[in-house]
């Protein structure tokens, strides 16, 4: 069958055949150009990310981060060729700030003693630069429950001995800080260090011309600003006391601690302390000699007046306190640690709200092992009397 085409069928075959090669020039032309814009590519794109700006603290003011640090331990010297070594209990006090979460100072004090024939006291201060390696690698987190320091700074340090002129010596030490950050306003702390003095802080000559001590400290900080955050501080207090005590001969003492009351009636808390203790002992002859102690102790009080009744106006109370704790006794021990218990009374009068005034007799039993052999016992009680001042939070 043959299909006739008039004269209006050619003209829209010609039209179709015309514009067809127009239609892929236009397709080509597109191709093309996608093809030139994946080739053409911004080299914005390849280009090195920006470093990232270093953490600040959104408070403005310089003394927002602000700690104080207390902490007790062990110090050693190590013999560097001298044929002389030596350990001892240590005590340090920090004051300090965080300028960035990253970067803080701190400076202190801190006392330590070289156990001997004779017994060697050293006095010292530091200035120390500190930089939160948790808050540089793995960014600023307030909530970050440990956290990693380096410490790293100057030293001062006087080394006195009986029949021996003071020695003032100048250092460079290091080490690492581990703390728990347990409550907004306090953290616990670990800190072993290394420290390296010029010649002769020990009073010895050596061939290597400088002797290496070695210190492991524990403690805790005290962060002011974090007062307002923290539960831990509701029906919290904190007191300090000085007071004597006998053991057959005369003892000083003098504690810092930190407790907590639990529950609405308040009946039973807790207190951590931390203190010395200075015994005035006869030696052979027959003149006076000092033995030195640091003690860690913690106690577990109950509020025997709240017991019978719930006044909160009371201006009396009466607490009974029994607690567990060790100290780190003096340069004639025959052991670095001595365990230790206590029970005793507090008799505390409220001057304030928030102050108290208190008197706490008190029992010590221990191992006897810091004193003379000759005078040693099995175990030893020591009688005492503690008078304080409480700050309620």
């Amino acid at each position: 069958m043959r299909i006739k085409l008039t004269q209006t069928g050619y003209c829209l075959i010609a039209v179709l055949l015309m514009c067809l090669p127009a239609e892929m020039t236009a397709q080509q032309k597109q191709k093309k150009d996608s093809t030139q814009q994946k080739e053409n590519i911004k080299a914005s794109e390849y280009m090195i990310p920006k470093r990232r700006s270093a953490d600040k603290f959104e408070a403005g003011k310089g003394t927002e981060h602000l700690f104080i640090s207390a902490g007790a331990g062990m110090t050693r010297l190590f013999d560097m060729g001298s044929g002389f070594a030596a350990h001892g209990p240590k005590a340090s006090l920090y004051v300090g700030n965080w300028m960035t979460p990253v970067i803080g100072f701190r400076g202190g004090m801190d006392y330590s003693m070289w156990r001997g024939n004779t017994a060697t006291n050293l006095i010292g201060g530091s200035v120390d630069y500190l930089i939160n390696i948790s808050a540089f690698a793995a960014r600023y987190n307030p909530e970050r429950l440990f956290e990693v320091i380096v410490v790293g700074g100057v030293s001062y340090q006087a080394t006195m001995r009986t029949g021996m002129k003071t020695i003032h010596s100048y250092g460079l030490h290091g080490g690492l800080q581990g703390k728990f950050n347990i409550t907004p306003a306090f953290n616990l702390f670990i800190e072993p260090q290394l420290a390296m003095y010029p010649d002769r802080v020990d009073n010895h000559l050596s061939w290597r011309r400088y002797d290496v001590t070695a210190s492991a400290m524990i403690g805790i900080t005290y962060k002011p600003a974090g007062f307002s955050q923290s539960r831990l501080l509701q029906n919290g207090f904190a007191s300090i006391a000085a007071g004597t005590g006998n053991t057959g001969n005369v003892l000083v003492n003098s504690e810092f601690a930190l407790g907590k009351w639990f529950g609405k009636s308040q009946v039973n808390g807790i207190r951590i302390s931390a203190g010395s203790s200075t015994a005035f002992l006869d030696n052979h002859d027959g003149g006076p000699d000092r033995e030195f102690n640091v003690n860690l102790c913690a106690d577990y009080l109950c509020n025997l007046t709240a017991l019978v009744s719930d006044r909160k106006s009371r201006v009396f109370d009466l607490l009974f306190v029994a607690g567990l704790g060790s100290y780190f006794p003096g340069a004639r021990a025959d052991t670095p640690i001595v365990l230790n218990g206590r029970l005793g009374f507090q008799g505390q009068i409220r001057l304030s709200q928030h102050i108290g005034v208190w008197v706490e007799p008190r029992i010590n039993l221990f191992k006897d092992k810091s004193y003379r052999a000759d005078l040693q016992e099995p175990i030893r009680g020591t009688l005492g009397v503690m008078i304080g001042t409480s700050y309620k939070f």
